[in-house]
């Protein structure tokens, strides 16, 4: 989200992107691409590997040590399911245990539980309309209070979810909403009964909570109190770390938690873990240099600048699971153009010189895309295409549909003249990207109006603020709009972005369709991977999403690349590797040891 939401719609979009250069992680590994399956059978999932991972910790050769953590921006919650921004997550995640984790290699491995349910091993049984899935957990593990973690807890997180009192809830009740039960009781094997097929089951349960200590506090105040930064006395964990001491907007410190043992077969080999919060990014990097802690985090490719004398060696770099793209308005264009909305559309598209933004000096080094969807992505297809500008056939198509230039040297037709506002955050680098791209128009011939706002106004929900606000996303007070979006592994989690039932209107207020798109062919799509949990099928879908977006028929996005996630790393600490996905780096905390 990343890095931070400021700036980026945190929509349930699809997947993560793909591993950049690494000073620890072995990315030759990782190029290997999957195998087009062959779904013509219908069968179960078999053709595809989604656990298999390259990732393998290295033993520690010397157990105990201290290390610190750098962020330059403070927490907000512990609690996952309300996180609002990316520092909520990284912390979090040293204290709390999922069923299943995703491997930087987007790879989904078990956790909590002993193996990864899908329909080829039987884990999922399709029960006319709904599903059942099956969750082993391993025996006898503890949370951080010493109770045992069983199906009660999974029963419990989700009643937590549903309760009507539970308000905040960073993702909704999406999945959630759809499970009728869960079984198992204080056992190990948990049926969770699902009243339709949801593809998203996986990491649902992300993570689970403990069902004791839910029953401590009353759900209208979960989301204050419930693992409170400021009493966490009561507070339990499953994770590696326990939090002992938090100072606001300081610091935190946390301790191994005693019996994560009993999950992961070993103690955490570090004997303490400090979190220190700068005030900002660059103070944050200086801290670095002046070796005031082992692990900077929240850095993405706009920091590169600010990295001058940081060893190589001691910065980790991946893609990471946003990026930047250009939202186009449908129904803005439709109402200001008619019928020539989507050629204009088109034509914007080709006139973007997505290689020359890619090389503006605050961009930093980052490379264009075509596409939204990882290389790493199990259901990814390489669509090919030009990543660079083609004025010529965007100004013949302009012509062709009746637009000429003017007296001013912008295009007119009927006397209307071609003026398009852009609508973006307060961020220099942006400001320098839309100047470029209105500086490309131009050549073309379309006049762009360039308007930042703080993300205040342009994130803000619909009954926030007033209908007519300008550059407001969910009212659709904008043409073009230029922001972040956050990729989820989640295939289906595209469908709040692409289908046509999620347009923000007054009925539906919390959609995420800011494009206000409607492709039948697209909503087929979503809807085929809504309705199936066989992964091969997914896959063919999947690939009719991303023939869309490469076709003329995506008058909705236009993809300008990946960020770049940048981690400054003390050379002493080993078996980080950072994670572009939505799992964090912190997935494999209880793996790292200084040495």
């Amino acid at each position: 989200m990343h890095k931070r939401l400021f700036g980026v719609l945190v929509a349930s979009i699809v997947v993560a992107s793909a591993c950049g250069s690494s000073s620890t992680w072995p990315t030759a590994s990782l190029a290997t691409g999957l195998p087009t399956p062959d779904v013509s059978t219908g069968s179960a999932a078999t053709s595809l590997d989604l656990t298999t991972t390259t990732y393998s910790a290295i033993p520690a050769a010397k157990k105990g040590g201290k290390i610190t953590l750098a962020e330059w921006q403070w927490p907000t919650t512990l609690n996952p399911y309300y996180w609002q921004e990316t520092t909520d997550i990284e912390v979090s995640d040293s204290m709390f245990s999922n069923l299943v984790d995703v491997t930087p290699d987007l790879k989904y491995v078990p956790d909590l539980a002993t193996s990864v349910p899908t329909l080829a091993n039987g884990g999922v049984v399709i029960n006319g309309s709904g599903m059942d899935v099956t969750w082993k957990l391993h025996p006898n593990m503890q949370w951080s209070d010493s109770s045992p973690i069983n199906c009660d807890d999974i029963k419990a997180t989700w009643m937590w979810m549903m309760n009507k009192d539970n308000a905040g809830l960073s993702s909704g009740t999406v999945g959630w909403q759809d499970v009728t039960g869960v079984d198992g009781g204080g056992g190990t094997t948990c049926v969770m009964h699902f009243g339709k097929i949801y593809e998203g089951y996986l990491t649902l349960v992300s993570p689970v909570l403990p069902a004791r200590y839910l029953t401590t506090i009353p759900v209208k105040s979960a989301r204050t109190k419930l693992y409170n930064m400021s009493d966490l006395s009561r507070a339990v964990f499953s994770g590696p770390y326990i939090p002992t001491a938090i100072t606001a907007h300081s610091s935190i410190t946390l301790k191994p938690n005693p019996y994560w043992s009993t999950i992961s077969g070993h103690a955490p080999w570090l004997a303490a873990v400090t979190w220190k919060y700068y005030g900002d990014a660059n103070t944050m990097i200086d801290g670095f240099r002046n070796g005031e802690y082992d692990l900077g985090q929240g850095l993405d490719n706009t920091n590169a600048p600010a990295l001058t004398g940081v060893s190589a060696d001691q910065q980790v770099v991946h893609d990471s699971s946003t990026y930047e793209q250009l939202a186009f308005n449908n129904a803005s264009f439709s109402t200001k153009y008619g019928v020539d909305a989507p050629t204009i559309i088109q034509a914007i598209k080709l006139a973007t010189d997505r290689e020359a933004i890619s090389k503006l000096p605050l961009v930093g080094d980052v490379s264009p895309i075509n596409n939204f969807v990882s290389p790493l992505a199990w259901y990814y297809k390489d669509l090919g295409g030009s990543t660079a500008a083609d004025v010529t056939t965007a100004f013949t198509i302009l012509a062709n549909a009746g637009w000429a230039k003017g007296p001013a040297g912008y295009l007119t037709k009927g006397g209307k003249t071609l003026e398009l506002n852009y609508c973006t955050t307060t961020y220099q680098y942006r400001l320098d990207m839309l100047t470029a791209m209105a500086n490309e128009l131009r050549a073309v011939g379309i006049k762009v109006d360039i308007a930042q706002k703080f993300p205040s106004i342009m994130f803000a929900n619909w009954n926030t603020l007033g209908s007519d606000t300008a550059c407001n996303l969910q009212h659709g007070n904008f043409d073009v709009a230029e922001f972040s979006y956050v990729s989820r592994l989640d295939p289906l989690s595209g469908y709040r972005i692409y289908h046509s039932t999620q347009i923000p209107s007054q009925k539906s207020t919390s959609g995420e369709n800011v494009s206000r798109i409607n492709v039948p062919a697209l909503d087929q799509a979503y809807d085929a991977i809504a309705g199936t949990v066989d992964f091969d099928k997914v896959v063919a879908s999947m690939h009719q999403v991303q023939d869309l977006y490469a076709s003329d028929q995506n008058t909705y996005q236009l993809p300008l690349y990946f960020r770049k996630d940048i981690w400054l790393v003390n050379p002493k600490l080993h078996n980080f590797t950072g994670n572009q996905s939505e799992f964090g780096a912190e997935w494999n905390i209880g793996d790292w040891w200084v040495g």
